[in-house]
């Protein structure tokens, strides 16, 4: 059914294709610095400003009355450091937050510039789920003495300085105010937790909410930024976290949304992209080192030519080099390549020989509909509102799993239960398919809906396309008549194919610090907010469909190609027309 000799020539132009990606390997752009010294800004006055906001806004909930009390004051604050311009309010309508909906507030000013130019944007976060919490309220007392400083020495670029809601889940705040600002915006800078102990690697955070990065330029600024000032080293993300963000791309920071609406955006935060813990100690002099930081991110910028770099950047960071996006591209389209022509030219085969196809193909969509429709389940969820999710979706343990998460668990396992035991084989019995058949179509199925798959997210996403490189070989090779494996062994190898997903489940375990059981309920909240979309969603429950076509095939076949041979002639006897002498022997 398969030609081999087509698998092992496209194999050719990978070996151009690598050739090609190790001369595409460019230098890592340099951080802008800046001459100026940041002195002008008050660490002391900064940690006074903490204090007593805290102490008056001790509730702070996103949309309730101690945030809308609080932006008030933050607007009062502003009209006094920046006298000459204009504070205004404006209001986020039904935003989803983790409470539910609710109207949030946003304060905003700008301060001009000597300068046409692109304008920098600062923003601060001020609402927070328990009392007080306030390391998680330190970015709203930097922002207001960097306005005081901003307005005492006038840059060529004007300064937005923001105060949104919502940070703690949905990030409805800044995802509008980023959709409202004037373009050109050069920069975006996020002040999250500016006091709290440093509790991660990464304080300087580029991920977004769709596949890539701020700038490189941007985040490495900022970092260097933060190292004078404070000596801490803030780390690049390794390229295996890379990959997987890019691949499955979900941001629960502030600076996400700013990033997918194409404003290069950096959060400067000491927790890194989690929320502060609400009992997280502040010190003034933490304080002064962040504040002056982001204030020597902002003088380095003003000083220099706008960010060129697209946002968001899709580049891999690999050591100390970059690797372009259409480097990446190339090599994943290489490396699907033997699989495609391969497969493609087995469907040739079949039609020409009349084989039976599209009953096969739809045979592995039967498979793929448990999943589509336990996610549209819990995709419903959340519209209904059964489910408090947000997207993006809430920082983990924003949102609790009690009685309800057990409830919305069970319920899809149990309709996820009824589509694959009871939906499923009903539609292969109409079809008069079997998933132990030995038909060519068969086994060849679940590699030709996995490829065409890859084609597609391909096209959209080549990083996420790298999850169904190993995938579409092996079912390839494990449903080849011309390469019979035992059952045990084919099975395995299948299962293996599913290792790039796990590896992009144990990075966001890692990143986000969550245990076995969190993680599979931030999926569910993931799915329920709507991150990523619901035809994404279903995409992916398609190539599911292919993966459990494959392996019930594989379990159930009756093929057994090792079978150890029990029964020979005498040892002797070599058989009729081995020696050329009879009739039957001679070429005719």
């Amino acid at each position: 059914m398969l030609d081999p000799r087509i698998y092992r020539t496209a194999f050719i132009p990978v070996l151009f294709v690598l050739i090609i990606v190790a001369f595409s390997l460019e230098n890592r752009p340099l951080a802008l610095r800046s001459q100026l010294v940041p002195d002008a800004f008050d660490g002391a006055r900064a940690a006074r400003m903490l204090k007593s906001l805290t102490d008056q806004y001790p509730s702070r909930r996103p949309g309730g009355s101690g945030d809308d009390a609080l932006a008030r004051r933050v607007a009062a604050e502003l009209r006094l450091v920046l006298p000459k311009v204009v504070v205004h309010t404006s209001i986020v309508k039904d935003a989803k937050t983790v409470d539910g909906e609710r109207d949030l507030l946003t304060v905003q000013a700008t301060q001009p510039g000597s300068a046409p130019a692109a304008q920098l944007v600062l923003v601060a976060g001020r609402d927070a789920l328990a009392p007080r919490s306030p390391a998680a309220l330190s970015g709203t007392a930097a922002l207001i003495e960097i306005a005081r400083v901003v307005a005492l020495a006038r840059g060529q670029r004007s300064v937005t300085f923001a105060s949104v809601s919502g940070s703690t889940g949905g990030q409805a705040g800044i995802a509008e105010l980023a959709a409202q600002l004037d373009r050109p915006v050069d920069a975006m800078l996020v002040l999250g937790d500016m006091a709290g102990p440093a509790t991660s690697d990464q304080p300087v955070v580029g991920w977004s909410t769709s596949p890539g990065a701020s700038p490189l330029v941007w985040t490495r600024t900022v970092a260097a930024a933060l190292k004078t000032e404070t000596g801490l080293n803030a780390a690049l993300p390794l390229a295996r976290n890379e990959l997987a963000r890019f691949a499955w791309p979900v941001s629960v920071g502030q600076q996400g949304p700013p990033v997918a609406s194409g404003i290069p955006t950096a959060l400067l935060s000491a927790s890194g992209e989690l929320p502060p813990a609400a009992d997280a100690s502040v010190d003034a002099t933490r304080l002064q080192g962040f504040g002056r930081a982001a204030l020597r991110s902002l003088n380095a910028l003003d000083q220099s030519q706008r960010i060129s770099a697209a946002s968001p950047s899709v580049d891999l960071v690999v050591t100390r080099k970059m690797l372009p996006a259409w480097a990446i591209r190339l090599l994943v389209a290489a490396l699907l390549l033997p699989a495609l022509l391969t497969a493609a030219d087995g469907f040739a085969r079949l039609r020409r020989e009349r084989s039976p196809v599209a009953r096969w193909l739809v045979w592995v969509l039967a498979a793929g509909l448990p999943f589509a429709v336990a996610a549209i389940f819990v995709r419903a969820l959340g519209l209904l509102g059964v489910l408090n999710a947000t997207a993006p979706p809430s920082p983990p343990g924003a949102v609790t799993f009690g009685m309800s998460g057990w409830g919305v668990l069970i319920s899809a396992a149990v309709i996820f239960a009824l589509g694959f035991l009871v939906a499923r084989p009903v539609i292969n019995r109409r079809l008069g398919v079997s998933d132990s058949s030995e038909q060519a179509g068969a086994s060849l199925a679940p590699t030709l809906v996995a490829c065409i798959a890859s084609v597609v997210i391909w096209i959209f996403n080549p990083y996420a396309a790298i999850l169904l490189i190993l995938p579409v070989n092996i079912w390839l090779l494990v449903g080849s008549r011309d390469l019979p494996l035992r059952r045990r062994w084919a099975v395995g190898w299948i299962l293996i194919s599913g290792i790039p997903v796990l590896l992009v489940a144990f990075a966001y375990l890692e990143q986000f610090s969550l245990s076995l059981p969190e993680l599979v309920w931030f999926i569910l909240l993931s799915l329920a907010g709507g991150t990523p979309s619901l035809l994404v969603v279903i995409g992916w429950c398609v190539v599911c469909g292919a993966a459990a076509a494959a392996l019930l095939r594989t379990a159930r076949s009756a093929r057994a190609p090792d079978q150890a041979i029990t029964v020979r002639g005498p040892v002797s006897y070599a058989g009729p027309g081995s020696l050329g002498a009879v009739d039957s022997a001679r070429r005719r």
